[in-house]
């Protein structure tokens, strides 16, 4: 069968817009949003097991964000 290079060329553009579409559709391009808790209302110097008091949030924790080692609070929660 006798294709044309210009039919053919025009095919395999198409063929690779129609891919990249698909491929850009499938990409999450949602933003991730910081993740904050609330502040810190105690001091923190020289604690170094928030769970020790806190224990009760792995929970809470747990089916907000998910299945973690929740022992470091600092990553999230801001000192006063």
């Amino acid at each position: 069968m006798n294709i044309s290079r210009t039919i053919y060329l025009i095919s395999v553009l198409v063929i690779m817009l129609l891919v990249g579409v698909y491929v850009r559709a499938g990409v999450d391009r949602t933003e991730t949003p910081q993740v904050t808790g609330p502040v810190i209302t105690h001091p923190v110097a020289g604690r170094e097991n928030c769970l020790a008091c806190h224990g009760n949030i792995t929970e809470s924790h747990n089916a907000m964000f998910g299945p973690g080692n929740y022992n470091n609070c600092l990553n999230c929660h801001a000192e006063q």
